[in-house]
């Protein structure tokens, strides 16, 4: 009679990747942000053999107990960020979250150090806007039409949000 191999289980299902995804140098960045790793954790428990880590979604209010909305928000750039998961479809309401996929693109993101040093400038830029106050923006005339300080603030967030992700596309 053959032995049958051991299995390590954690809570569920058999995680193959998660060991080296724990070495690896983007959940070392990942690290400064304790929230994004709780929601990173969160992401991975709803993983099963049946949906592979895809199509995941974890509403605000699940996340409620644990986490602001802002906070959650900017833990799942973070995740995003580093290459941990992929937005497949944006969500708006309660009855339409975002969905999203594990993905390895850390393993990637993980040999390229540069990418990584962009990757946290650009977080930390992103962190000062939201810190900025809206009466520090100044409104601007831009196509004839005058801007007030709300919107060009959201604006330049929406840009940083896309560098940010587009940071993690692989040549």
């Amino acid at each position: 009679m053959s032995k049958k191999p051991k299995t390590r289980f954690i809570d569920g299902p058999f995680y193959p990747w998660l060991s080296d995804m724990g070495k690896s140098e983007a959940m070392c960045r990942l690290r400064k942000n304790s929230d994004a790793v709780n929601v990173l954790t969160m992401f991975i428990t709803k993983y099963t053999r049946q949906n592979e880590g895809r199509n995941l979604s974890i509403t605000y209010s699940e996340a409620a107990p644990f986490l602001s909305a802002s906070t959650f928000a900017k833990a799942k750039l973070w995740c995003c960020a580093f290459g941990f998961l992929y937005c497949r479809e944006f969500g708006r309401l309660e009855h339409n979250p975002s969905i999203y996929d594990l993905i390895k693109k850390w393993e990637w993101l993980s040999r390229q150090p540069q990418k990584l040093d962009r990757i946290e400038h650009l977080l930390a830029r992103h962190e000062r806007t939201l810190r900025i106050r809206l009466r520090e923006i100044q409104p601007r005339r831009m196509l004839g039409q005058t801007v007030e300080g709300k919107v060009r603030k959201k604006a330049m967030l929406r840009v940083l949000e896309r560098r940010v992700i587009g940071m993690t596309d692989e040549p």
